[in-house]
């Protein structure tokens, strides 16, 4: 069937409204058991960034040891190393990892790693902090290749330096274990891609004096310096964050009311404002049931859906306005009209969305894992607008108008009968 086809017939969407209605209410319905389920099994029935719940973070910056390729596995190791950190006794300090998150690239890439442990803030500086530092070195142990030429030694290795040796410690590290071995080093350089150092000297290398030279040229714990400590954050300042984004829509759902009620009317507003609330449910249902981290990240896809769906609600209320003026309306109903309307702006909703969530996708697709947990609920809350658009709030508007159109005619009636009867 052509879309034009399509677009000239009547789409009963009012006529079919529980349907439409009873698809989001099952949604909502499945969401509650899944949420019963992780709170049962999981002990927490939504999956809540240190954003929400209070919690700490450090950074591990991997350099140029970081690609695409290994990140899974970095993470998967600092994630371990950091849940399975003990006290002097064996004891697990049940420290749990929120969410690992990728900051810069090249030399400056890192690692930005949230986690939450209950624990006392003496314990956390003086014991699991510093024991987090000392166990999340061993990550930066880097054993060179070292090669005997004459009277030069080249250490070569796996990965460019760069911010592992930014200060070249490791030449003089080399250095002075030379200088214990009875070696003067007339000089050393370092190959252009930070790779390779090649020292010169005025005696003979043995074998045993280059195993001490890779040992001392060994990226180990004394680059611990790569793990840095970074902010705590409370539970009153992530209560007082909650509310603050709870503000945030709040604010932007009452002020698009105002503009809608004045732009169009009152009920249009209230209709629009019930398919926002909608879009959001069933965002918030995504998140729960694929326990995705919801923190800061979700608060900004929710405002920036809130924008796209209500252009596309008043696109469709602004083509109902200008066919509530036609002749055709003094002798229709509203659900007519409603049905009407949707179907004259369905084709604009439908390639908008469709562009919009093309653009969206490849972010998702392309994108670095951050950035996708950004696109996710977006690219939902995309499809939730444009169905909130065409089958909830018309159909809200028409049902009110109709209904109140009934309750006018009823009264005109009884007006009419007790005129007649005096």
């Amino acid at each position: 069937m052509k879309i034009s086809n399509l677009l000239d017939k009547d789409l009963k969407i009012v006529e079919k409204k529980k349907i439409f209605f009873l698809i989001p209410v099952i949604i909502v319905a499945v969401t509650a058991i899944m949420m019963l389920i992780y709170g049962l099994v999981l002990g927490s029935p939504l999956n809540l960034g240190t954003d929400f719940t209070g919690g700490y973070s450090l950074d591990v910056t991997l350099g140029t040891k970081l690609t695409t390729e290994n990140r899974a596995e970095y993470e998967n190791q600092i994630r371990n190393i950091i849940e399975g950190v003990k006290d002097e006794n064996g004891s697990s300090y049940n420290v749990k990892v929120k969410g690992i998150q990728q900051q810069g690239t090249a030399e400056s890439a890192a690692l930005h790693i949230m986690y939450k442990v209950d624990a006392e803030e003496r314990i956390m500086d003086e014991e699991i902090n510093p024991k987090l530092q000392k166990e999340l070195a061993s990550i930066f142990k880097i054993i060179p290749s070292v090669v005997i030429s004459s009277s030069d030694i080249v250490i070569e290795y796996s990965v460019p330096l760069g911010v592992y040796d930014s200060k070249h410690e490791i030449e003089e590290l080399v250095e002075n274990e030379l200088k214990n071995k009875n070696i003067t080093v007339t000089s050393a350089e370092r190959s252009s891609d930070g790779m390779k150092i090649t020292v010169h000297t005025s005696g003979s290398i043995t074998e045993d004096v280059a195993q001490s030279v890779k040992s001392a040229a060994t990226i180990d714990d004394r680059y611990s310096g790569l793990v840095s400590l970074g902010s705590a954050t409370s539970a009153s300042f992530s209560a007082e964050l909650l509310w603050s984004a709870l503000a945030a829509i709040l604010a932007s759902v009452v002020l698009m009311l105002v503009y809608i009620a004045f732009r169009f009317e009152l009920t249009s507003g209230l209709s629009a404002i019930i398919a926002l609330f909608h879009d959001i449910l069933i965002m918030f249902c995504f998140m729960a049931i694929f326990r995705i981290e919801i923190n800061s990240t979700f608060i900004a896809a929710l405002i920036t859906i809130l924008g796209y769906s209500i252009n596309n609600t008043i696109v469709i209320f602004d083509r109902i306005r200008e066919n509530k003026k036609s002749e055709m309306a003094k002798t229709s109903t509203a659900a007519f009209i409603a049905n009407k309307s949707v179907g004259e702006t369905l084709l604009r909703s439908v390639n908008t969305t469709l562009t919009t969530l093309l653009t969206i996708g490849m972010v998702a697709i392309l994108g670095v894992r951050d950035i996708k947990i950004f696109a996710l609920p977006i690219i939902i809350g995309l499809l939730a607008g444009t169905y909130s658009s065409i089958f909830i709030s018309p159909p809200i508007w028409a049902s009110w108008k109709d209904r109140k159109k009934k309750g006018l005619q009823s009264g005109t009636k009884e007006v009419k009968k007790a005129t007649a009867a005096h």
